[in-house]
């Protein structure tokens, strides 16, 4: 299994898994299937530019992208500090092997690199077990109602 950013050059896997993401698991998202069924491949392309602040992460195995974690770093100035974990997704047959844990330490420690930031956010969809034991087993428990915040920075 081999953990890497994704490029330009990833962009139809990206949109394959992403769209597979939300067909098979419509009520773990922000969005739907249909609102990004509709967008072209060069939207999909614009989410996936290389740079510190923004980036995908994806896990390959022989050369198939089975999993996705996206990063985000906050552009204004007075929140910089902050960044958000979003856009989960292992594939069904590829669960409970490690590969969330593997792609998420890999996230922790990219934005660790990033000086300006101190807490990483996410989101849990009530019901999301799986994503829950997930975050828990990293030790990142700091909640609110339903985010959890991570101090990444003492």
């Amino acid at each position: 299994m081999i953990i890497r950013q994704l490029t330009k050059y990833d962009v139809k896997d990206y949109r394959n898994i992403r769209l597979e993401a939300l067909y098979k698991n419509p009520d773990s998202f922000g969005t739907t299937y249909h609102e990004e069924a509709i967008k072209t491949i060069e939207q999909f392309q614009d989410r996936i530019l290389v740079d510190n602040n923004n980036f995908i992460l994806g896990c390959l195995e022989d050369k198939e992208l089975i999993g996705i974690f996206a990063f985000h770093q906050e552009s204004r100035i007075k929140l910089r500090h902050k960044a958000y974990i979003t856009s989960m997704y292992v594939q069904q047959e590829h669960r409970r092997k490690g590969i969330g844990k593997l792609l998420l330490n890999e996230l922790i420690e990219r934005a660790k690199a990033i000086n300006e930031v101190e807490i990483l956010l996410l989101d849990i969809v009530e019901g999301n077990f799986l994503a829950k034991q997930l975050y828990l087993s990293l030790g990142l428990w700091k909640r609110t109602k339903d985010t959890i915040q991570n101090e990444i920075r003492e």
